[in-house]
């Protein structure tokens, strides 16, 4: 279905999305208070999306037989327990900026065929809104 190297570049996105900050975030218990709802779906709205790229990309990819390889989360992630919410959205902005900046070299890479890059396109596109998404509920708990 798709070429090895294109296989592996999606296989490094997917990866890059599995093990997020957003990702690891959907398996802890953030503290939030009254007014930091929308904080808490913009990060659990993320990792919803970031485990839609995953599933679109590594379901062709296993059904062509391609070994699935995506790692684990950071160990930095570990001491991101039970703080509040506002901490984590802005720690969450620059971990968006560096994932962008990876899946704009991945999609560099990618080989010149359409349905991968495709995918490619729409993980980067997501990643760019999230940024946005991270960017505003930064203001707006700034403003609260």
């Amino acid at each position: 279905m798709f070429s090895s190297p294109a296989a592996q570049v999606l296989n490094q996105i997917a990866a890059l999305h599995r093990n997020s900050m957003p990702t690891y975030l959907s398996f802890t218990h953030p503290w939030a208070g009254e007014g930091d709802e929308e904080a808490v779906d913009v990060l659990r709205q993320i990792a919803i999306d970031h485990k839609y790229v995953v599933d679109k990309i590594m379901t062709p990819l296993e059904a062509a037989g391609q070994d699935e390889h995506l790692g684990n989360f950071p160990m930095e992630y570990t001491g991101l327990h039970d703080l509040s919410i506002e901490y984590l959205v802005r720690r969450a902005v620059p971990y968006q900026e560096l994932l962008i900046r990876r899946l704009e070299d991945l999609l560099d890479g990618m080989p010149d065929e359409a349905a991968p890059r495709e995918l490619a396109e729409e993980s980067l596109g997501l990643a760019k809104g999230h940024l946005k998404n991270l960017q505003e509920a930064v203001a707006d708990l700034a403003s609260s």
